[in-house]
C-alpha cells in the first residue's frame, strides 16, 4: 500500500517497550531483498507477534497490549495508527500462513527422505538378525496377499483353512489390518478359491466393534475403517441385511444407563467422518419408571470436588472408606448384593501423573491400592530407593547420588542434615571426608544413621563390579531389611516392584558384562519409557488406572477424576493424518495450515468423547466424577474429558465444591440427583485393620542351605572362609578381579592362540585399571584360577 509503511512507523505506540525493535524490522519493508532468507524470517517474525493473536489468528478489531490508547502519542496517532494495522492485519495473515505451508512442503520432502533412509536401514538391520517386528510382518503378509501371483498358492491353502473368520474388538484395527483382512476373504465373494468349494456352509466374516469405543488412534486404531468394512462385507454377497445393533447391556443399573444415554445424547454433535455418534442404535433401552432417577433409593452419580488435587483425593478417600463400611454392590460373578470390598473400586484418569495424591490419601486410611499397568513403576517409591542406591554403587563420588541414597528408605536421612552437609555428602558418605566437624552440627540420629550408612556402604563400594549386580542387590535388600521398610496397604504391589526390579537387573546383566554404571546408564534410558508397575492379582485393592487401561474391564463403583485436566505432552514434531477425502496430511513442527490444526483438533475432539464414554461405561452400580477447583470455579483445560460434557455440566462441580445439597441435573423429563462427597471428617475416618496373612518368607534373603553343602562362586575363591559361615558379602581385596573374570567369561580364551592364555587375559585390563593393580601377573593368575 504506498505510503502505508511510513504511516505505520510515524504513528506507532512510542511507549510500548517492543516497539523500537519491531519499527526496525518492519520498517526494511521497501528494501527486504527476498533472496535474504533470514531477513524475511525475521521480519515475518515480528510481523507475526504484532499482527496476530497468540493463537495464530488476527487481532481484528480488539486492542492488544501493544494497541493500548497509554502507548501513543497522542489520541490522533492511535486512530491512525490502528487504522492502518486493521489495513493489512488479514493480508498479514495469510502472508504467513502460506510461508508457514511453504516450509512445511519443503520440511516433509525433507523428513520423508530421511524416513526412507531409516526404514531402509531398520528393515536391513531386521534381516541381519532374520527377525520381523510386528509391523514389518503386517506389512510383508499384507504385500504378499496383494501379489497374487507370487502367493497364489500359499493363498489359496489360506482361503482352505479358514473359512470363516470372526474378527473381535474391530473399532481398534488400523487401515493396514483392515487390507489384510479384506484380502483373505476378497475372493469369497466372486464365487473363487478353494473356500467356495468345501464345507457345508459358505463361507463367512463377522466382525464385532462399537465405533463409540475406538480410543487408540495414537496407536492407528481408525474409526472410520468399521464403516468400510461395512459397506466390503455387504458386497461380498447381494442381499440381506448385514448389519445388526447390539443395545442391550447386563453391566450397569437402569439409572446408570439412562443418565449414560442422556449425557451422551446431549454431547455436542459434529459432522467429521470421524466424529462420535450417539444415534438411536446406540442408547440402552431402559425401564425405569418415574423421573427422578435413583437406585435403591440413593443417587447413582456422585461428585467430588475441591480446591486442590490434595483435597479432592482427601474426600475422594473418605467417600471410599464409607463404601467400604456400610457400601452394597452386586457380586459380578453371581448378581447378588453384597458388602462393598477394595476390590469392587477403580479410580480412573485421564493422564498418569494424577494419582499420587490419590494413592496417598488412601494409604493413610489404610485402604490398599493397586495401580494399574501403564504406570507408574519408576515413580512408585520402592523403585526410587532402588535407583538411588544403584545410581550411588555407580557413582559414588555424586553428591547428588549420595543425597539420593540418604534420602531413599534404607537410610532415611532428614533434609535439615543433607541441607548441612551440602558440598561434601559423598565424601563423608563414602569416607573420604572423615573431617569430624562435618556431622557435629548434626543432631544424634542423623549422625547415628550416616555413621551406620558409611560403614555398610565401604563393604558394599568394595563389592561393585565384583559380585554380579543382582546378587550385590539382594545382598543390600536382605541386610538393611528393606522388607521392612515396605510394609503398609501398598506392601504387596510394593514387593512386586522390587522383585520385578530386581528381575529387570538380572535380566540387564545376563545379555552380557554389565558394570553397574553400564546398568544405570540402562536403566535411565528405560525410565525415560513407559515401564508398567509389576501385575498382581488386585482383588483386595482399589485399582487405580487410566481411561485407555480400563477398557475391556468394569467394577461395581468407578470414579472418573480429574475431568478438567488436559491431556498433557506435546503435540508430535510430525504429524501424518490419513483421509478418506484429503489423502494424506503431514505437517512438521509449527508449520501447519489452519485448516490443518483445526481438522486435528476436531478429530482429536471426538477421540476425548469416545474415551469419555468408555471410562463412564465402566461402572456397574455407582460412578462418581471429580475435578479440581481454581478458586470456585471448574474450568476445563483443552483435551480434558470435560471439555467434551454438556453445556452447563462443569458448573456441577462448583455446586459440589461449596456442599450444595442441591446438585442435580436435569436431562428433558428426568432429574439425576447427585452424592456430595463431603470434606474429611476430624480426625480421619479409617479402614478398620483387616487380619494380616500369616508370616511370609523374606523374598530378597539368601536361600536356606544345607549347612555340610555351603554354594560358592568363583569370585569368592581364594578369598576367604565367611562365606561359609553364612556371611552375605565377602570384601574383596582387589575390585578389579570379579571384572576381569567376567571379561574372560564373555570374550573366551583361545588356548590355540598365539598369545598365550595369561596374555590373553592381561589384555582385558583397560589402561587405566592396570596403574590400581599392585601385582598384575598375580591378579591375572587369580582372575585364570
Amino acid at each position: 500500500l504506498p505510503g502505508w509503511c511510513d504511516e505505520f512507523i510515524a504513528t506507532g505506540p512510542v511507549t510500548f517497550p517492543g516497539w523500537p525493535m519491531i519499527a526496525r524490522q518492519l520498517g526494511r519493508l521497501p528494501t527486504l531483498d527476498p533472496a535474504d532468507h533470514a531477513a524475511v524470517r525475521r521480519t515475518l517474525d515480528a510481523a507475526r507477534a504484532y499482527f496476530l493473536k497468540s493463537d495464530g489468528t488476527p487481532v481484528g478489531t480488539h486492542p492488544t497490549k501493544p494497541l493500548a490508547a497509554k502507548n501513543f502519542a497522542s489520541p490522533a496517532d492511535a486512530k491512525r495508527h490502528k487504522e492502518a494495522v486493521q489495513a493489512v492485519t488479514r493480508d498479514v495473515h495469510a502472508l504467513i500462513e502460506r510461508h508457514a505451508a511453504a516450509l512445511n512442503v519443503m520440511l516433509t520432502r525433507g523428513v520423508r527422505k530421511f524416513y526412507r533412509i531409516a526404514l531402509d536401514r531398520y528393515r536391513r538391520a531386521l534381516d541381519e538378525r532374520s527377525a520381523l517386528d510386528f509391523s514389518e510382518l503386517l506389512s510383508r503378509a499384507l504385500y504378499l496377499f496383494q501379489t497374487m501371483d507370487d502367493f497364489a498358492r500359499s493363498r489359496y491353502l489360506l482361503e482352505q483353512r479358514y473359512q470363516h473368520v470372526l474378527v473381535d474388538e474391530f473399532q481398534d484395527t488400523s487401515r493396514a489390518q483392515w487390507d489384510l483382512i479384506a484380502e483373505l476373504v476378497r475372493a469369497w465373494g466372486e464365487g473363487a478359491g478353494l473356500a467356495a468349494d468345501t464345507g457345508p456352509l459358505p463361507p463367512s466374516i463377522f466382525i464385532v466393534g462399537d465405533r463409540k469405543q475406538s480410543i487408540y488412534r495414537f496407536r492407528d486404531a481408525d474409526v472410520t475403517v468399521i464403516d468400510r468394512a461395512a459397506e466390503f462385507i455387504a458386497r461380498l454377497r447381494a442381499g440381506g441385511t448385514k448389519r445388526r445393533a447390539i443395545v442391550t447391556s447386563m453391566r450397569a443399573v437402569p439409572a446408570l444407563q439412562a443418565f449414560i444415554n442422556d449425557l451422551f445424547g446431549a454431547v455436542e454433535k459434529s459432522e467429521i467422518r470421524t466424529a462420535f455418534t450417539y444415534g438411536d442404535t446406540d442408547r440402552f433401552p431402559v425401564e425405569h419408571d418415574g423421573t427422578l432417577m435413583l437406585h435403591d433409593g440413593r443417587p447413582v452419580v456422585g461428585i467430588v470436588a475441591d480446591e486442590s488435587p490434595e483435597l479432592t483425593a482427601e474426600r475422594m478417600a473418605e467417600e471410599i472408606v464409607r463404601l467400604l463400611s456400610d457400601g452394597v454392590v452386586r457380586d459380578r460373578e453371581t448378581g447378588v448384593a453384597r458388602r462393598a470390598k477394595p476390590g469392587d473400586i477403580a479410580i480412573l484418569f485421564r493422564t498418569r501423573a494424577s494419582h499420587k495424591e490419590i494413592e496417598a490419601a488412601l494409604e493413610s486410611r489404610g485402604v490398599p491400592t493397586y495401580v494399574y499397568k501403564g504406570l507408574g513403576f519408576f515413580e512408585s517409591d520402592e523403585v526410587r530407593d532402588l535407583l538411588a542406591l544403584l545410581r550411588f554403587l555407580a557413582q559414588p563420588e555424586s553428591d547428588a547420588r549420595a543425597a539420593a541414597l540418604l534420602r531413599a528408605r534404607f537410610f532415611r536421612v532428614s533434609d535439615v542434615a543433607l541441607q548441612r552437609l551440602a558440598g561434601r555428602i559423598a565424601g563423608v558418605l563414602t569416607g573420604r571426608d572423615r573431617d569430624p566437624s562435618a556431622l557435629d552440627t548434626l543432631d544424634d540420629d542423623d549422625r547415628a544413621v550416616i555413621l551406620s550408612a558409611r560403614a555398610l556402604l565401604e563393604r558394599w563400594l568394595a563389592l561393585v563390579d565384583r559380585l554380579p549386580p543382582a546378587e550385590l542387590l539382594d545382598g543390600v535388600l536382605d541386610e538393611t531389611a528393606y522388607l521392612y521398610e515396605i510394609a503398609g496397604p501398598r506392601e504387596r504391589q510394593a514387593r512386586e516392584n522390587v522383585k520385578k526390579f530386581r528381575s529387570m537387573i538380572r535380566r540387564i546383566q545376563n545379555r552380557g558384562y554389565a558394570t553397574f554404571d553400564r546398568i544405570a546408564s540402562h536403566v535411565d534410558r528405560l525410565y525415560a519409557g513407559d515401564e508398567s508397575n509389576a501385575a498382581i492379582e488386585a482383588l483386595d485393592a482399589v485399582n487405580l488406572m487410566t481411561a485407555h487401561a480400563s477398557k475391556g474391564l468394569e467394577f461395581p463403583v468407578v470414579f472418573v477424576v480429574s475431568l478438567t485436566k488436559s491431556s498433557g505432552g506435546m503435540a508430535p514434531a510430525i504429524r501424518v493424518v490419513l483421509d478418506d477425502d484429503e489423502g494424506e496430511r503431514v505437517w512438521v513442527g509449527p508449520f501447519a495450515s489452519d485448516d490443518d490444526k483445526t481438522g486435528e483438533r476436531k478429530r482429536e475432539t471426538e477421540e476425548t468423547k469416545r474415551l469419555l464414554y468408555v471410562a463412564l461405561t465402566r461402572a456397574r452400580d455407582r460412578l462418581y466424577l471429580g475435578t479440581v477447583l481454581k478458586d470456585g470455579r471448574a474450568v476445563a483445560a483443552n483435551g480434558s474429558l470435560a471439555k467434551v460434557l454438556p453445556a452447563g455440566f462443569v458448573q456441577l462441580f462448583e455446586m459440589a465444591g461449596r456442599a450444595d445439597p442441591d446438585t442435580a441435573w436435569t436431562a428433558g423429563s428426568r432429574t439425576y440427583p447427585f452424592r456430595v462427597c463431603p470434606p474429611p471428617e476430624v480426625p480421619p475416618l479409617h479402614l478398620p485393620r483387616l487380619a494380616t496373612a500369616a508370616a511370609r518368607p523374606a523374598d530378597f534373603s539368601a536361600i536356606g542351605a544345607d549347612p555340610g553343602a555351603v554354594p560358592t562362586s568363583v569370585t569368592d575363591l581364594g578369598v576367604d572362609d565367611r562365606a561359609a559361615r553364612g556371611v552375605r558379602f565377602v570384601p574383596a581385596s582387589d575390585r578389579l578381579l570379579g571384572a576381569l573374570v567376567h571379561r574372560m567369561l564373555q570374550k573366551g580364551l583361545d588356548p590355540e592362540a598365539e598369545a598365550g592364555l595369561a596374555d590373553q587375559a592381561r589384555a582385558l585390563l583397560l589402561d587405566d585399571e592396570v596403574p590400581a593393580i599392585d601385582d598384575v601377573d598375580a591378579a591375572v593368575r587369580s582372575a585364570m584360577e
